[in-house]
C-alpha cells in the first residue's frame, strides 16, 4: 500500500485549557468535538491534554487531505478500541476519503505541555 498523504500538528494544552476555562467553552466544545469525544476527555484528569491531542489530530487530517472545502471539526472523530486511536469519519471527511479510497493511521502524544499528531494516509487494499 502507497502513502498518499502526510499531515502533522501541534496544539497548546494552555490554549485548550484558557478555552476550556472560558465562557466559550460550551460553544467549542459543542463544534469542535463529538459527544463521544467530550466523554472519554471530560472524565480524564488531564482534560485539556486529551482535548488538545485530538485537535492536533483532527488539524493533521485536513492537512493530509489537503484541506476540502465543506470540511468540519465533528467530521472526524478520534476512537481508541483497545489499541492505537484512528478515525472514524462522516460528511467530507468520509466522501473524500472514500472517492481517494485511503485509511489514515493516526498517533498522538502530549508531554511538556504541548500535543502533537500526525496522520499517515494510505491507499486501501
Amino acid at each position: 500500500m502507497a502513502i498518499v498523504g502526510l499531515g502533522m500538528d501541534i496544539c497548546s494544552v494552555e490554549r485548550i485549557q484558557r478555552i476550556l476555562q472560558g465562557p466559550r467553552a460550551e460553544r467549542f466544545l459543542e463544534r469542535v468535538y463529538t459527544d463521544a469525544e467530550r466523554a472519554l476527555c471530560s472524565e480524564r484528569a488531564d482534560s485539556a491534554s486529551a482535548y488538545a491531542a485530538r485537535f492536533a489530530a483532527k488539524e493533521a487530517l485536513v492537512k493530509a487531505l489537503g484541506a476540502p472545502p465543506g470540511i468540519r471539526w465533528r467530521d472526524m472523530e478520534v476512537v481508541r478500541t483497545g489499541g492505537m486511536p484512528r478515525f472514524t469519519v462522516s460528511g467530507v471527511a468520509r466522501e473524500v476519503m472514500e472517492q481517494r479510497r485511503v485509511e489514515a493511521l493516526l498517533t498522538m502524544t502530549h508531554d511538556a505541555g504541548v500535543a502533537a499528531a500526525t496522520v499517515i494516509l494510505q491507499e486501501r487494499p
